[in-house]
Order: C-alpha cells, then structure tokens, then sequence
C-alpha cells in the first residue's frame, strides 16, 4: 500500500510539471520530454491521457502589449428591446470591434464584455460603445481601461488529474506570493496578418500542426513556418500556454461554446482607481490561490476567478479578507458559464496596409442599420 501511494504521488508530480512546461512552451512533447530527462513516449501518453483524455483543451495565450492592444472591459446592460438579441449583437462586435469574450451576470443580467483595442483607438473606442447607449442599444454603460491583461497558468501541484478535482488546503493561505508583484510591460512588435492568423488557430487549439494551420488559413507552408518561427516564437507575440482546466472551449466551425456545467463558481473582481500599493497588494494575495483565471490592471483592477462550487464559502471568506484595504472601490459580480464565451485575438481588425483599423463612422452607421432591423421586428411580433 505504501509503495501504492509513493507511485501515485511521483506519476501526480511528474503530471505538474509537465503541465508547468506546457503552460511556458506549449504542446511541444519532445522539448518538454528533453527538458524533464524522460522518454518522448512516456512523456506523450501521459500528456494523452492525463491533459487531451480528461477534457483539457491547450491553448495559445496571445501577448496583447506585443500586438498593440490594450483591454477595456465593460459591464454593460441592454434595453428591453435589444436585450433577446443580446448574443448575437455581442458576437457580431467580436467581428466588428474588437469584443474578445463576453459573460451574462446572474441575477441581474449584464454582460461583462472585454475587447483588445488598438492603443491608438481606446478613448474613441469608449466613446463609442457610450455612443451605442444613447442610440439605445445598452441601457448603461460603465468602460474601465486596462494597461495590460494576463491569463494565469494552472497550479497543476494542486490538481489530482487522476479524480478530476482541486486539493487545496484554504487554512494554509496566509500572507502574499512576493513573485506576483514583478511585472515588466512588453513594447510592441512588427507583425502582419499571416502572424496574427496564426495566433488565431492557436488560440482555438495549440495542439494543431503547422500543417493543419497552412491549410486552415490557405498560406504555403514554408511561408508559415517561417511567421510562426521567426516572428510569433522568435518575437514572443505568444506569452504563454493555457491548459484550460475550467474545460471551456469554443467550437469554431459550430460558432457554440462547449462547458462542463455546475463545478465552478465563477466571478469577476473590479477594483476602480487603484494606487500601485493597492495593486500589487491585490495582485500578491490572488495569485496564491489557484483558482485565479485571469487578471488585468492600469489605473483598474480585475480578475476572473473560477472556484469550485464546494469551496464557495471558503473562497469568500478569503475575498473579505484579501479586498478588504480597498472593499469601497470594489464589486464582485456572478458569472453565468452557460452565457460566457471567449473568442481569439481581434485579426479581423488588422490591415496589411492600415495596421490596426477602427472606422467609427462606418460602424456607427451599421449599428444604426442594425437597430432599425430589430426594432421593426420587435414590432412585427407585437402586431
């Protein structure tokens, strides 16, 4: 029995840190089999087995400063007319303007929305999304700016792959992670759409070959290879891997977000107007939990968290405590996983020639198209 559990315990910790090597380097088995000193074949069906069999999807995390972008997230409410509508308003702007996910609030029904703006474009970007409201689309609007936005790598020393569920001991949580408290800003780089196409497919599925992109995006694979290696990896547009262990994925080609329903409780943490003590001071007491989705900070705080529903109680009781020095300023809001949908990186808004494109006026008018549309058939149905 012994002997048993000594086994258990050196397969969960091989398990670890082949999941911290996959969050730094991505799915690259024989480099993370050469970085461990163990065999590619071990190696592959554990990462088979432990990570692709058990609903982890791994994904590319996009180094937003590298691409120019900044992140303004908004919490956002729609008028009654528009709000059955609500779903495919918020995904035509993943196209349009520059919407990378959106998430219904429970109970009271808001969307939190977050885009990736062209630096450039961030306070004419606000104004209009402020724009749509007095059109009536949203019945309020509140638009914070953020400087940079991160997605936090997994904490695979407190994941049993084997059950499926979180070993985490709450009573052990005290003080703050000093290392959370370093962070140096990235400064753009060159790039172009094949670039940005590539950190698309990524994004949806790192496990995909080079092969597979050149086909999916319709470029010559030597022309690929060369972007992907020279400019995605060689310049760092990728910041990191996520193994999605919260199992939400995005099925491009069925345009439906796929979930596990009901073991996480997640939510989303603003802070408004934080000093930089209040900042780091936040940003050290989330990040020793493992539960931390994502975060983002400027001038505002935020962070995603998804705990599970066993340990809501728990997870609270640290929230009272780590917000307390800022609690005035803060708001925590409920997610709804069933209404949250995350898609890639905005490509959409990039031009070879232009760079990064935000025509105001011209989606001013299509918005002004858009509302006609639904309020004439919101008439036809009361008729």
């Amino acid at each position: 029995m012994e002997l048993m559990t000594k086994s258990k315990k050196d397969v969960s910790l091989r398990t670890a840190q082949m999941v911290r090597l996959l969050a730094e380097i991505g799915p690259d088995i024989p480099e993370i089999a050469r970085r461990l000193g163990q065999f590619k074949e071990s190696v592959r069906y554990r990462y088979k087995q432990k990570i692709l069999n058990g609903g982890f999807a791994v994904q590319a995390a996009p180094n937003y400063e590298k691409l120019g972008l900044k992140r303004v997230i908004m919490i956002v409410d729609f008028n009654n007319d528009f709000r059955p509508f609500a779903t495919s308003i918020l995904t035509a702007m993943t196209k349009l303007c520059y919407v990378v996910s959106f998430e219904k609030t429970l109970p009271r029904g808001e969307y939190v929305v977050q885009a990736a703006v062209a630096a450039p474009f961030v306070n004419e970007y606000i104004g209009f999304i402020h724009e749509l409201k007095s059109k009536g689309i949203f019945s309020s609007v509140e638009a914070l700016e953020f400087d940079w936005y991160r997605n936090s790598p997994m904490k695979a020393d407190y994941y049993d792959f084997d059950h499926g569920r979180w070993d985490f001991d709450w009573s052990s949580v005290q003080g703050t992670d000093a290392s959370a408290a370093s962070l140096v800003l990235s400064e753009p780089v060159k790039f172009d759409t094949v670039d940005l196409e590539i950190i698309k497919e990524l994004q949806a599925d790192a496990n995909k070959s080079l092969k597979e992109i050149s086909k999916n995006i319709n470029v010559n694979y030597k022309k690929l290879a060369w972007h992907y290696s020279t400019h995605v990896i060689g310049r760092g547009m990728i910041r990191n891997y996520r193994v999605n262990w919260m199992g939400t994925t995005y099925d491009f080609d069925a345009e439906k977000a796929r979930q596990r329903q009901h073991r996480y409780y997640m939510c989303a943490l603003f802070v408004k107007y934080v000093d930089e003590v209040e900042k780091m001071t936040l940003r050290q007491r989330l990040s020793r939990l493992p539960f931390l989705w994502a975060e983002a900070a400027g001038s505002n705080f935020y962070a995603e968290l998804a705990f599970p529903v066993e340990t809501v109680t728990e997870a609270f009781q640290y929230l009272e405590t780590a917000i307390l020095p800022v609690r005035e300023k803060s708001e925590i809001l409920t997610i709804d996983q069933s209404n949250a949908i995350a898609f890639s990186v905005p490509w959409e808004m990039y031009s070879s020639d232009k760079g990064w494109t935000f025509n105001r006026a011209a989606l001013t008018a299509q918005f002004e198209n858009l509302i006609l549309e639904i309020r004439r058939a919101g008439s036809a149905q009361a008729k």
